[in-house]
C-alpha cells in the first residue's frame, strides 16, 4: 500500500471511484473537479499499483469573532469495492491527517453519510461533537421577504450572524459549489435579518442552512412556498458532524454544509 497526494492525471480514476461509491452522474462529478479540485487537497491510496481509495480535504476555517484556526473538511471518502477490508481508508486518513497537521491544520471534520459510518470513524479518533437543529416543518405561511444574493454577499451576512458562535467558515469556492444546488437568500422578518441556503426538491423546500435560527422560516417561504420544508439551523440536539482535533482540542463548531 502507498498513500500519496492526487493530481489532475488521477481524475479519470478518481471519477470512476466516485461513480462506483456514490452513484453520481459524470456531470455531477465533473462539477466537483472543476470547482473544488484546484483548491482542495486530494489524497489516494494505491494497492497492487491501483489507485483504490480516495479522500478530499476541503479547506475551511474555524471561527469565532476575530479568532480563527485552519481546518479541513474530509469529503468523498471512498474505496473501490474490490479493495475493501484491507484497511486502505484508515491508512489514507492517517496519512492525510499527518500531512495536514504539518501544514498547520488544527482539526479534521466530516459528516458520516449514514449512521453505520459513525462506528467506522470513532476508532480513528472522530467524535460526534457538532450538533444542529434539523427538522421538517409543515404548514408555514410566507411572511416578510427573501431576496436572492451572491455567494460573496451570503458569506458576509453569514459571518455577521454567526459572529459570536464557534462555526465552520467556508470560503467563496465552497460557497459557490453549494450554490450549484442551493440558492442564497437574504431574509427580513419583523425587523430582523437572516439568510438561507435553500431550493426546491420534488415539492419539498430543502434548507441546508437557516440563520440565525428557524424563526426566519416564514421569510424563506415567501420565495419557496411549499407544504413542507426540511431545515437545518444552529442549536438543537441533532448529531451532524464528527471532529478530530489534531492540535490538542477546542470548542465544537457549528457545521451546516455537508455538500450533499
Amino acid at each position: 500500500m502507498r498513500c500519496r497526494g492526487t493530481g489532475p492525471d488521477d481524475i479519470p480514476r478518481l471519477t470512476a471511484l466516485w461513480r462506483e461509491a456514490f452513484g453520481d452522474t459524470d456531470e455531477e462529478i465533473a462539477r466537483f473537479f472543476d470547482a473544488l479540485f484546484p483548491v482542495c487537497a486530494g489524497f489516494g491510496a494505491e494497492e497492487d499499483g491501483v489507485l483504490a481509495s480516495m479522500l478530499f480535504a476541503l479547506p475551511v476555517t474555524l471561527a469565532r469573532g476575530p479568532e480563527t484556526k485552519k481546518a479541513a473538511y474530509f469529503y468523498a471518502v471512498a474505496t473501490d469495492r474490490a479493495f475493501r477490508g484491507r484497511g486502505l481508508a484508515r491508512a489514507l486518513m492517517a496519512h492525510a491527517e499527518a500531512r495536514l497537521q504539518r501544514r498547520g491544520v488544527s482539526c479534521a471534520l466530516l459528516v458520516p453519510g449514514e449512521p453505520s459510518l459513525v462506528r467506522f470513524y470513532e476508532p480513528l479518533g472522530y467524535r460526534q461533537r457538532t450538533f444542529l437543529d434539523e427538522k421538517t416543518a409543515e404548514g408555514v405561511r410566507g411572511r416578510g421577504s427573501a431576496e436572492l444574493i451572491s455567494s460573496a454577499d451570503y458569506a458576509g451576512l453569514r459571518e455577521t450572524l454567526l459572529a459570536d458562535v464557534p462555526h465552520v467558515r467556508c470560503g467563496l469556492p465552497l460557497l459557490e459549489y453549494e450554490r450549484g444546488t442551493r440558492a442564497f437568500y437574504a431574509l427580513r422578518l419583523d425587523g430582523k435579518t437572516g439568510c438561507a441556503a435553500a431550493s426546491m426538491e420534488d415539492g419539498l423546500a430543502v434548507c441546508d442552512e437557516l440563520l440565525p435560527d428557524a424563526s426566519m422560516l416564514p421569510a424563506l417561504m415567501t420565495a419557496l412556498p411549499a407544504k413542507a420544508c426540511r431545515v437545518r439551523s444552529p442549536g438543537g440536539g441533532t448529531p451532524f458532524g464528527m471532529v478530530k482535533w489534531l492540535d490538542g482540542g477546542g470548542e465544537p463548531p457549528y457545521l451546516a454544509f455537508a455538500f450533499d
